[in-house]
């Protein structure tokens, strides 16, 4: 969903990565459904409308031969599914993704369970976070704090200028104590958690790195960001291809023009309302690299890997982006963020006792990006277990 303005906390966007579908394999147990095992959800699609999401199937429903996919409804079709459901009586269901574990809420059978998988053709779970919570495992700026990992160095004259501006929105690790399950862990003090993010709760990616990847197709073939699913864009004269490679802090801050979204009454006073002001700034911490896999290769169009030069971008990347000494085998595009807090927001959310908003923050298209901290090398993965 691309947005003009977005509300931002610890856990990522208002109401992001919530939900999520699981497969039921034949021998009763299930698998997450992600989009490199599953490319025909990218035919799925949401909005927001009052307080409901309303998901859409539109499907291309025809095979490479011409026939119909088998299982799968051919007509377009809405679902509503409540923003904030009723936990109250919905059975549970344990979570491991990423290495990670929580406990989510089945939403139940009737209508969301039938309709996802008429629409998918095999049978899925919907599934509600609620109060869930997962551990992030590493790379979260308090880990990093810790560790001393990351090599900083002067901010240069270049990069400390308002470099650029918000493009679009696209979209020793603690174990459980013995007894506990998973996501039960609710220490007020420790924010450092995601819902079903996978392993950060911010992707920040730049127009011109995309570029780059354009200019690896056949004229007249461009890259679609929607196949890197970053939920941050930057973009502005004075971002370079991969230069976010190196960036360790950005300081976002309301535009002083009109920039892509910026400056209308009717904004005016939807900022005002919002936590974090639209007066004030926030930081971002980028502490990790994102390595990416088979699904860049995925046609959005079609729910397909796609064909041709355009099915071969994964390739393309491997043979120069591969950067990362931790992900040896992976070329990297985009940086994982966590948003640092906010000494304004923290105050309001001790007063109203909601740790869901915790340095919460607001974001618009066109607002201004500082890179604050920029690291004299590389950062390098080192996911446990992996």
């Amino acid at each position: 969903m691309p947005l003009k303005t977005a509300r931002l906390n610890k856990q990522g966007l208002e109401h992001d990565r919530k939900f999520m579908l699981l497969k039921v394999r034949e021998d009763g147990t299930f698998q997450n459904v992600q989009i490199i095992y599953f490319p025909e959800c990218a035919r799925l699609f949401q909005a927001i409308d009052g307080d409901d999401i309303v998901v859409t199937h539109r499907p291309t429903g025809i095979e490479k031969d011409g026939s119909n996919v088998p299982g799968q409804s051919h007509i377009a079709t809405e679902l509503r599914v409540p923003l904030k459901p009723n936990t109250a009586g919905l059975k549970t269901v344990d979570i491991h993704l990423y290495g990670a574990e929580t406990r989510a809420y089945r939403m139940g059978a009737e209508p969301y369970d039938q309709w996802f998988s008429a629409c998918l053709g095999y049978d899925v779970l919907l599934v509600y976070i609620g109060d869930g919570r997962r551990r992030i495992l590493a790379h979260s700026p308090r880990q990093e704090a810790k560790t001393n990992k990351t090599s900083t160095a002067p901010i240069t004259a270049s990069s400390s200028s308002w470099l650029s501006s918000i493009s679009s929105y696209i979209t020793g690790i603690p174990q459980p104590s013995e007894g506990e399950r998973p996501g039960d862990n609710k220490n007020e003090e420790d924010d450092d958690w995601l819902t079903f993010n996978e392993a950060a709760p911010y992707l920040v990616a730049s127009q011109a790195s995309l570029r780059d990847v354009s200019s690896r197709l056949p004229p007249g073939e461009t890259a679609d960001m929607m196949r890197f699913r970053p939920n941050i864009v930057v973009d502005g004269d004075e971002v370079t291809c991969w230069d976010e490679d190196y960036w360790g802090e950005l300081l976002v801050s309301p535009s002083s023009c009109n920039g892509g979204g910026g400056g209308d009454e009717e904004r005016s006073k939807q900022d005002k309302d919002d936590i974090g002001g639209r007066n004030s700034t926030c930081t971002l911490a980028l502490t990790a690299n994102c390595g990416r896999c088979l699904s860049i290769n995925i046609d959005y169009e079609t729910g397909r890997m796609a064909e041709g030069e355009a099915g071969m971008v994964l390739k393309k990347l491997m043979r120069d982006r591969r950067v990362d000494a931790g992900h040896k085998w992976s070329p990297i595009f985009g940086r994982y963020a966590h948003l640092l807090p906010s000494l304004k927001a923290d105050a309001v959310i001790t007063a109203a006792g909601h740790q869901d908003a915790l340095a919460g923050a607001v974001i618009a298209v066109g607002d201004e990006v500082k890179v604050t901290k920029r690291n004299a090398e590389r950062t390098v993965w080192r996911w446990p277990n992996t």
